[in-house]
């Protein structure tokens, strides 16, 4: 995981914003496919409400004043907040529980609930197209607010437990356009004193199992949320073990296909802890944090959110290269999907714009900064873009113009940018970014060298320098810095072939992407060398070894969505798509080709689309068992329109899949290969 941790400076952070803004603009008939979760922690905005455990020691204030220790009441009551409510309502009775209930949790103004920083951009989230809210909170707080600052068109149903099971599940989860539903699973405060009754609000260990019964939706409404949506939440603390299931069940059950969800929560001051957290929410769940440092800044992460799924979908590509560099900073790197879809239609003219800021008559700090910024993501998009030989030329040819304008720089200029020593902090858990995130900037362009030129960085004559700069970074740094150990990898990993102990170095180095990859490249060498020396395809393999393989291209699948690596976790799947069972590789491959278009908005990023296509090309030859590409182009090329609906195409991606990925996949199942260019070509003529 990149070393910054709040997600306002957290590549993937930021990506994961951008990922969520991508769902609120899925719509389907109006709707997003994001759903918003709510917590205690939106009632404290909000309302300045008791979070759990203060709400259960106000239940109980008159029975911790005998007790003359309230510090042991709170102490247990954290630890086992359901089993100490109903305690405590044992204790004072269904009345008097009742009774406190509804003293500590009294109505509060609407007027009141709306002016708090947290109702403007929920508000928007819900204009820009959320049709469900699922709330486990008690009060309405929430719903008051959204009436009033919601536009007439807009209707709010609030849907009580007991009201849950006489709706469809269907229709309880996607009202039609015009109207919200927020769900409320653990029940409501009544308006008055005496129309409210200990089970009617899920709190203590009774009402709990009785909302969980096999009888009610309560589950069944959490594991549909987690299958069909993306679900944010806010305000929640995750420590409910039934939500935690329906989220681990729905990975289970959809493992290829489930959507990613993901959790504003406050990061605990730990670096390392909250690395630790993420990846294990991630793998477990499904569920990957927003961290913030003060409550302040939710409301910006809903309005980022809300920003980025407005209408454009990115910059103009004639607005000055500063903003653009920014806002592909914003959206994080080059797995998000916001950025891959511009740069699918813009990338030409960022790479123009590049050249442009340095030329001399162009040249400032300020301008080489924004071309570093905008060079550093345009050198990945390019490599998976164009094909081997043209993606080489291009990559050094724009990362060779930053680096000499940076010598035409007045020296006084870039000794003031370049200090070692922020620079090899600038990955610590505790750096704060630079103006610009200019000292990150500057270690990944100088990276940047070992990527292009591999294992002629060191003599290469514009490499050497910057090669020379990051040893001078390396010196400064600590020898277990993050930094440190990303140049050390960087100078072995793109100058060798991937060996295992590299695995062991990008951990170190808390970089989870290169993990990805690295693991990636080592299966993938695996099975290609296996496909060179057996015959015919994988699939026809003996079954020790084609089960081994399998489950290592599995498991390189789920490091890579914990890594967030949307195009290395599409090409585990057709890795492992070749040695499956035909039938268990259709499903896959359909439910991974469903998952790319749906997180892209309909238009299926290039890289990860193509590779499933080849995969299922490879799945309907296997079956068929015909020899002549000639003759499966027809009957092919309409099953995967069946199966896959229209498949985006132009005349540059024929070109990419004819260079790219036909050239590449051809080595592991030589007829996808060959069908794969005339498949795209038929399309592109609509022949199919």
């Amino acid at each position: 995981m990149p070393a910054l941790v709040p997600w306002r400076a957290t590549p993937r952070g930021l990506r994961s914003v951008s990922e969520a803004a991508r769902a609120l603009g899925v719509h389907n008939d109006g709707r997003a496919k994001l759903a918003l979760l709510i917590g205690a922690g939106v009632d404290q905005a909000l309302g300045h409400r008791p979070g759990w455990t203060e709400l259960l020691g106000k239940l109980s204030n008159d029975l911790v004043r005998h007790d003359h220790d309230p510090e042991s009441f709170a102490e247990v009551a954290f630890d086992w907040p359901m089993e100490v409510a109903e305690a405590v309502r044992l204790t004072l009775g269904p009345d008097g529980f009742a009774a406190n209930l509804y003293a500590t949790l009294p109505p509060i103004p609407a007027s009141q609930l709306a002016a708090s920083p947290l109702a403007a951009p929920v508000t928007e989230l819900v204009r820009a197209g959320i049709g469900v809210i699922v709330s486990l909170n008690y009060t309405d707080d929430l719903a008051v607010t959204l009436k009033l600052t919601l536009p007439p068109a807009i209707s709010v149903r609030v849907i009580d437990p007991a009201e849950l099971s006489a709706w469809p599940l269907g229709q309880l989860l996607e009202p039609p356009p015009g109207q919200l539903h927020v769900l409320k699973l653990h029940g409501s405060m009544p308006t008055m004193l005496g129309a409210v009754s200990a089970p009617s609000i899920v709190l203590d260990r009774s009402s709990y199992d009785t909302a969980m019964a096999p009888d009610t939706p309560y589950r069944e409404i959490l594991g549909r949320l987690f299958e069909d949506f993306t679900v944010l939440s806010v305000g929640v603390s995750w420590a409910d073990v039934p939500l935690r299931d329906a989220a681990a069940q729905a990975r289970r059950r959809l493992p290829v296909a489930r959507p990613m969800h993901y959790a504003v929560r406050q990061r605990s001051g730990s670096g390392p802890r909250d690395w630790w957290e993420e990846r294990a929410l991630t793998a477990s769940y499904g569920l990957r944090p927003l961290y913030y440092d003060d409550h302040h800044e939710v409301p910006d992460i809903l309005t980022s959110i809300v920003s980025l799924a407005g209408p454009g979908g990115g910059p103009a590509p004639d607005d000055p290269l500063e903003e653009i560099a920014a806002w592909l900073d914003q959206v994080g790197d080059f797995e998000s999907q916001l950025q891959s879809a511009w740069f699918a239609k813009h990338w030409l003219k960022v790479s123009n714009l590049v050249d442009r800021a340095c030329e001399p008559s162009a040249l400032n700090a300020h301008s080489w900064v924004a071309a570093a910024r905008a060079e550093r993501h345009l050198r990945h998009f390019i490599w998976f873009w164009l094909d081997p030989k043209e993606r080489k030329a291009h990559r050094r040819a724009i990362w060779e113009k930053v680096a000499q304008a940076w010598d035409e720089l007045p020296r006084s200029e870039t000794e003031t940018m370049w200090q070692a020593e922020q620079i090899a902090a600038s990955l610590e858990w505790d750096a704060q970014p630079s103006s610009g995130m200019r000292d990150r900037v500057l270690l990944e362009f100088a990276l940047g060298a070992f990527e292009i030129y591999g294992k002629d960085a060191q003599t290469h004559r514009v490499a050497a320098p910057w090669i020379r700069r990051l040893n001078g970074v390396r010196k400064c740094a600590r020898n277990d810095s993050i930094a440190a150990h990303r140049i050390i990898l960087a100078s072995r990993v793109w100058a060798s072939a991937a060996r295992g102990g590299y695995l062991e170095a990008a951990r170190d180095a808390c970089w989870e992407s290169m993990e990805a990859k690295i693991a990636l490249d080592l299966v993938q060498g695996k099975l290609l060398r296996a496909t060179r020396s057996r015959s015919p395809t994988p699939r026809n393999w003996r079954g020790s070894l084609r089960d081994h393989l399998w489950r290592e291209c599995d498991h390189v699948r789920q490091l890579s969505r914990v890594a967030g690596c949307n195009r290395r976790e599409a090409g585990a799947i057709v890795l492992a798509s070749f040695l499956a069972p035909a039938d268990q590789a259709e499903s896959d491959l359909i439910a991974a080709y469903r998952r790319v278009r749906d997180l892209s908005g309909g238009n299926p990023e290039p890289t990860a689309a193509w590779s499933v296509i080849i995969g299922l090309i490879a799945v309907f030859v296997d079956r068929s068992q015909e020899k002549s590409v000639e003759k499966l182009i027809d009957p092919v090329g309409e099953w995967l329109i069946d199966r896959c609906g229209e498949i985006p195409i132009d005349a540059a991606l024929v070109d990419v899949v004819t260079n790219n990925f036909a050239t590449h996949w051809r080595g592991f199942h030589g007829q996808a290969g060959d069908l794969a260019p005339v498949i795209a070509e038929r399309l592109l003529r609509g022949k199919l």
